[in-house]
């Protein structure tokens, strides 16, 4: 088994195979101005992801799309979901999920390789009773064996990530997230769509994304769908850039009857924003508002919904959470999640030999280390030679008429935006 640094440093049914644009850079020009060069020319464009750019090595970081865009930076987290009898408890471990899966965004922003057509990647996280030290981190990536909550002498368990690309246009893969032990798995489709203004690039979830679907077997099977916030790309002006998220994101669970409104706060030009969101969990009825929920902001939740928590903090740094009964505090505040301190979890991944040849590390994994050797432009060729053999297939695909079939999940994926495995799918863990 192998680790993350192995790769990096620290409408769907389309089968359209018109050549993307091959954006070329100057050698002589900084990274940072080649990505402000290329995005001047689609100001104005709806949808910047549509237009499949090609672009070269020297402007994206070393590692797979479908490896990077995982929502399991910290799957102890996402184990710990179950664990309380408390409906309310097992809401708030849910929102503390939803906020570990930001910790990628505390950093510099990246861009991975766009995936081909049925791209796999397979990896698990080996989640243990032992959390690692910081001082033992010294800021690379966490140790694989991580806490799946405090205080616990659980035996360790397994988080597994499954995932393809399912379409190319637009790109949108399909994913599963399983820990058998503790009973709770998680699915869904990543699509983004992304505008550019000329000092901001929006990042929003594309129209085939309906969020994050958890079901937790062990609890009676309680599904809790999650979305994902709007991320705005700031700091063109200043040369550096990071992401500041923006409106409202939900978690709902009908079963419990309960949601969550996570309302971002628009962060300042200048100086620092005390916080950065809030938020509130209470119940609702998911007959008569269950279709309102996810269109609310926080002062548009009715009287009648009883508040049972409220949150508040910094989402890169410290949320707290306060527990309610409608008006009246309950006990004293507490820290929800602290993300000061914590680093990306290793995966563990097969070793490439073991690998199919769809699998992202055998695809990529050339010119990841072609870039990780500054040989960009051996790096641009090879990644050019993946883009045309898939054209190719593409073009071959349309002349006999056929239609791509995800070799791992069931084809009806889109209608529910919940993907479902096959039970033939070749999982290779």
């Amino acid at each position: 088994m192998s680790v993350d640094n192995d790769i990096q440093p620290p409408k769907i049914h389309s089968d359209n195979a018109d050549r993307a644009e091959d954006i070329q850079v100057d050698s002589e020009q900084s990274k940072f101005s080649a990505i402000l060069g290329v995005l001047r020319k689609v100001v104005g464009v709806a949808d910047v992801i549509s237009l499949r750019l090609s672009l070269p090595s020297q402007l994206l970081d070393p590692i797979p799309n479908l490896e990077y865009w995982n929502y399991m930076d910290r799957p102890e987290y996402f184990a710990a979901i179950p664990e309380s009898d408390d409906e309310v408890e097992r809401m708030l471990a849910t929102l503390a999920w939803w906020f570990s899966k930001l910790l990628k965004h505390k950093g510099r922003i990246h861009k991975p390789f766009n995936s081909i057509l049925g791209e796999q990647f397979f990896c698990r996280w080996d989640v243990g009773a032992k959390p690692a030290s910081t001082s033992e981190r010294e800021g690379t990536a966490a140790s694989s064996i991580t806490d799946v909550s405090a205080g616990s002498e659980s035996s360790p368990v397994h988080v597994e990530y499954i995932t393809e690309q399912v379409s190319h246009h637009p790109p949108v893969s399909a994913f599963v997230y399983r820990c058998p032990e503790r009973g709770v798995e998680a699915a869904g489709l990543d699509h983004i769509s992304a505008k550019f203004t000329g000092l901001s690039a929006t990042v929003a979830p594309g129209s085939e994304t309906k969020g994050v679907f958890i079901t937790i077997k062990s609890r009676d099977n309680e599904v809790y769908q999650s979305t994902h916030p709007v991320g705005n790309i700031v700091g063109w002006l200043r040369g550096s850039l990071k992401v500041q998220f923006a409106e409202c994101s939900y978690i709902v669970c009908p079963k419990t009857k309960l949601a969550a409104v996570i309302e971002f706060k628009e962060e300042r030009w200048f100086g620092k924003t005390k916080e950065n969101i809030t938020g509130k969990v209470f119940s609702y009825d998911p007959q008569t508002q269950g279709d309102a929920v996810m269109s609310w902001r926080l002062k548009d939740i009715p009287k009648s919904c009883s508040v049972v928590a409220t949150f508040g903090g910094c989402w890169d740094k410290k949320v707290s959470v306060q527990r309610m009964d409608g008006d009246k505090k309950v006990g004293e505040p507490r820290t929800l999640i602290d993300m000061t301190d914590l680093c990306i979890a290793e995966k563990v991944v097969k070793p490439l030999e073991e690998q199919g040849e769809l699998e992202s590390r055998r695809i990529w994994g050339p010119v990841a280390s072609n870039m990780l050797q500054s040989q960009y432009g051996e790096a641009t060729k090879l990644k050019r030679g993946i883009e045309e053999r898939q054209r190719s297939i593409a073009s071959e695909r349309k002349a006999k008429e056929e239609t791509f079939a995800p070799a791992l999940f069931k084809p009806d994926y889109r209608s529910s935006g919940k993907p479902e495995l096959l039970d033939t799918a070749p999982i290779n863990l």
